[in-house]
């Protein structure tokens, strides 16, 4: 059994007084923790100052005792020693079931994050979510069958995929979600095309998946060029552009 997570790490406003409050909630990948890279992007933002009365709300995975690491949810193969693998890299790997119920209680726990955000009085339609890797995989499925997911400002994920793509219809059927709700929140998708972990079929497939459940019109997609599994000047540009837009001062 999974060790409880650590309490997510919160980057409170720089100067709440420059705009009105708004969350970002981001999900970090796979092995990494809240203080690894979701804390570093929020630093460069407030470094830059950046969305000054921006709060990021930073979750923590809990330790995964099959994967001997923080995780989401179980991937469908271990990480080899030497390199991490993700699930659908490699062939052998694709006929293998998803780890459906660790995603869906992470999702579940996204919603659950949401929710405090809401009750402390932050607006939903002030409130964005994503995630990088593995916790862009969470909020990709969560943007589709999550509790939240029409109250909320938009869905921002970097270098991942979406995993449960067989299941989604189901799932939304079980979950009382009609056919016909799109939602109307804006997409924000990114990932580099040098990226080893994650290859770029996996985001071309998201891509076409997302449109059978979203308006295309909504789905902002980034490719850039040479980058690996990481972030760019240009992704973070970007992105400052996405969430500029969607909770302006």
């Amino acid at each position: 059994m999974a060790r409880e997570a650590k309490p997510p790490f919160i980057m409170e406003p720089e100067d709440q007084s420059k705009g009105r409050p708004a969350t970002f909630v981001f999900l970090h990948g796979y092995g990494d923790d809240a203080e690894g890279l979701p804390m570093g992007l929020a630093q460069q933002f407030q470094f830059y100052h950046k969305l000054p009365y921006l709060r990021w709300v930073l979750p923590n995975a809990p330790h995964h005792p099959e994967a001997a690491t923080t995780a989401w949810y179980m991937p469908k193969a271990l990480p080899s020693a030497i390199k991490p693998r993700v699930p659908g890299q490699a062939e052998e790997d694709e006929s293998a079931p998803d780890d459906e119920d660790g995603i869906l209680k992470s999702c579940d726990a996204l919603d659950g994050y949401i929710r405090a955000e809401i009750d402390r009085g932050v607006p939903g339609d002030r409130i964005v979510v994503g995630g990088f890797s593995q916790g862009c995989a969470i909020s990709l499925v969560w943007g589709l069958i999550g509790k939240e997911r029409n109250n909320i400002a938009g869905v921002l994920s970097l270098s991942g995929y979406l995993p449960l793509a067989n299941r989604i219809a189901a799932l939304r059927e079980e979950r009382g979600i009609e056919e016909s709700d799109k939602g109307t929140r804006p997409w924000f998708l990114a990932h580099g095309s040098r990226d080893a972990l994650v290859p770029l079929r996996l985001f071309a497939h998201e891509k076409e998946e997302l449109v059978k459940w979203v308006d295309e019109k909504d789905i902002e997609g980034h490719l850039y060029d040479g980058m690996a599994h990481s972030t760019s000047n240009a992704e973070l540009r970007d992105m400052l552009a996405f969430l500029s837009r969607v909770v302006p001062p």
